[in-house]
């Protein structure tokens, strides 16, 4: 993965504040891990005392992480770049987006296996509408005749029959 030129100038330029901003973003945007690692590996070539030694803060317990314990996490590592703190907030986002990521692949599968069914089935709107103006048609052709009506009624029927037969039949 390339790093951007904003961050290798933020780095080059020893913006430390600014790193860790970045740094700690691309935590959101790549889930993994592996952007960061790659930018932590690069900033420390310039940067040596980019990381700090942990405050001490004790962290809470994985089955209480959320969204708003996150954003807390987020902020407090900007003023304190600790390896502890970074490996918290690496598995904080694995556990809270994970699940949201695979959700998001489920849907788009179910999507897409729709979409492939609906296709196999060779079924569309026009196709819809042409099995209802034949099933219309039919009917004002059956009643036109039945109810001995002028032959008007039962020649509209079977003209709407041919054409709702003409959309079932249409190719895409």
């Amino acid at each position: 993965m390339a790093l951007s030129g904003d961050f290798k100038e933020a780095v080059l330029q020893n913006k430390k504040t600014k790193v860790r901003i970045m740094m700690k973003d691309s935590l959101l945007l790549d889930i993994t891990g592996a952007e960061f690692d790659e930018m932590l590996s690069f900033a420390q070539k310039f940067i040596p005392d980019l990381l700090d030694v942990h405050d001490g803060e004790v962290f809470i317990p994985a089955n209480q992480w959320n969204e708003d314990y996150l954003n807390e996490q987020m902020v407090a590592v900007v003023n304190n770049f600790s390896e502890e703190r970074i490996e918290q907030l690496k598995k904080m986002v694995k556990k809270l987006y994970v699940k949201s990521e695979a959700n998001a692949s489920d849907i788009q599968k179910t999507v897409s296996n729709i979409e492939s069914k609906r296709a196999k089935a060779n079924v569309n709107g026009v196709k819809v509408a042409g099995g209802v103006v034949a099933a219309v048609g039919t009917g004002i052709l059956v009643y036109g005749l039945a109810a001995k009506t002028s032959v008007v009624v039962p020649v509209v029927g079977g003209v709407a029959i041919i054409a709702g037969a003409c959309m079932l039949l249409k190719k895409e």
